[in-house]
């Protein structure tokens, strides 16, 4: 983990004419490269995700459609709450060691990008095991 790396809400830009909106992410706005993206959809109303850490790997996550209740907790934050909504033009990041449990709200499409390829032995699903390496960091 990078010295001083916390979750932040990261602002794209948006094109909007007659026809819709477009929103607009470049290679040049990201804090990392993407090696994956995969999403997450048909959550039940209220439902949560999450509920585990990574040890490496950074993630983005935008919410496309609906609405997602984030919260957090890591080494440099007890508890962090965040909404994201799509009108809001605004991703989440999410560095290495910050436990998440995500909320799906009206029918909400999550789109998700990973600094690395999918790695069972990246991810920490054991609280325990979770306080133990956010407090030796």
């Amino acid at each position: 983990m990078q010295n001083g790396d916390m979750p932040k809400l990261i602002s794209f830009k948006n094109h909007q004419d007659s026809r819709g909106i477009m929103g607009i992410l470049e290679d040049q706005s990201l804090p990392f490269k993407v090696q994956r993206w995969f999403w997450i959809r048909q959550v039940p109303e209220g439902a949560s995700r999450g509920g585990h850490a990574h040890k490496s790997s950074r993630q983005l996550i935008i919410c496309l459609q609906g609405a997602i209740e984030v919260d957090l907790e890591g080494p440099s934050i007890k508890k962090q709450h965040y909404t994201l909504e799509p009108h809001q033009n605004q991703l989440l990041y999410l560095p290495p060691l910050y436990w998440g449990y995500y909320t799906f709200k009206n029918n909400a499409i999550a789109l998700c990008m990973a600094s690395d390829y999918f790695d069972e032995a990246d991810y920490i699903r054991d609280y325990r095991k979770f306080e133990q390496l956010k407090h030796d960091h």
